[in-house]
């Protein structure tokens, strides 16, 4: 018995020293569905299959352009309806180069609804617009959580600025509860572009298998307008060395062009007076030195609910918690957005504006 208790405890230590490394196994197994006669596979993990059922196929992108491989059994031949969510609403579903499918009704713009013919065999299906260059405005924002409910005016807000997409840093609910989501998921109703986010700690109240489910792996690399956009699962205040790992891969990947990191704890407390940091000071400067040798043009951060602009090895870095969380006191900073304008060549960040 003895030996049993301890071996109970060694096992609950290590969990308590890796408490990501869960999620960040979890993740690879995310845009991966097999029933109905289908088998499919999101490249890169870029999004999450929400829906596969006799001739229904429902996606939710976690990019601006994403790729579908899809295998189709016998039985799975025939007519499906495909529906590509949080697309931007410009994209279109392609096959070989050539648009697939006819177009059906959606309830919204970032919502893309398709009447396919899918004959037996593996087809490769790309979700996107035809636009891949040139000048783009994005919104940023982080730490919705009890403004939950009225978050649909800093919605209402971000869509006066006409941003190309929302990037987010986490702490999109309070508890992580189902009907959070859903009320999140029809909040995003009056946003008419798509938002890309990972996790932050508020969702880690209940299983992640819940935001990765809906929304995809809380850790992942995309490129659009040859701009690559990091995001990194740091709910514990940290990086999982299987998260810390990848991120070095993705952000070495993409040393040779533009570079945007996003995460939602900020490696080290900008004010230095705030629960608002990696619990690991020695883990905080290896991930800034990662930045660094990448090449980072801009590091995004959540979890303090403030707005700071501040910068760590030369890498400008802003702190934007302000989507509707309790506020910190005396600040003076309440709900916001950052605006971020993006251009090709030199100085490659145009411009960071925060928006009230």
């Amino acid at each position: 018995m003895r030996a049993a208790a301890l071996a109970l405890a060694a096992a609950a230590l290590a969990a308590c020293a890796r408490p990501g490394e869960q999620r960040a196994l979890d993740d690879a197994l995310v845009g991966i569905a097999d029933d109905a006669g289908l088998h499919v596979v999101i490249t890169d993990r870029l999004g999450a299959v929400r829906t596969l059922t006799q001739g229904r196929l429902e996606v939710w992108a976690a990019a601006p352009a994403i790729e579908l491989t899809v295998d189709v059994a016998t039985g799975g031949a025939g007519r499906w309806q495909i529906t590509i969510a949080n697309a931007l609403p410009d994209a279109e579903l392609r096959e070989g180069g050539a648009p697939l499918g006819v177009a059906l009704p959606a309830p919204r713009p970032t919502v893309l609804v398709r009447d396919v013919d899918l004959a037996p065999g593996r087809h490769v299906l790309t979700v996107g617009p035809a636009d891949a260059a040139g000048p783009m405005r994005i919104a940023a924002m982080a730490d919705i959580q009890t403004g939950l409910p009225t978050v649909d005016e800093v919605f209402a807000a971000i869509a006066t600025v006409n941003p190309r997409f929302v990037v987010c840093m986490g702490d999109l609910t309070e508890r992580g509860e189902l009907d959070e989501y859903a009320l999140f998921d029809r909040q995003l109703a009056t946003l008419p572009v798509p938002l890309y986010t990972t996790l932050g700690n508020h969702e880690l109240w209940a299983e992640a298998a819940r935001y990765q489910g809906r929304y995809g792996p809380a850790s992942y690399q995309f490129t659009f307008h040859d701009v690559a956009f990091t995001f990194a699962d740091s709910g514990d205040a940290g990086l999982d060395p299987i998260v810390e790992d990848a991120v070095g891969e993705m952000l070495a990947a993409a040393a040779d062009r533009q570079s945007l990191f996003l995460t939602h704890f900020p490696p080290v407390d900008p004010v230095g007076i705030r629960d608002g940091a990696f619990r690991s000071r020695r883990d905080a400067q290896r991930l800034i030195g990662t930045l660094a040798t990448a090449g980072v043009d801009l590091a995004l951060y959540g979890h303090i609910h403030t707005y700071a602009e501040f910068e760590h090895a030369g890498i400008p870095a802003f702190v934007s918690g302000g989507g509707g969380a309790r506020p910190e006191r005396w600040d003076g900073i309440g709900r916001h957005f950052l605006v971020i304008d993006l251009a090709p060549g030199q100085p490659p960040i145009v411009g960071v504006r925060r928006v009230d």
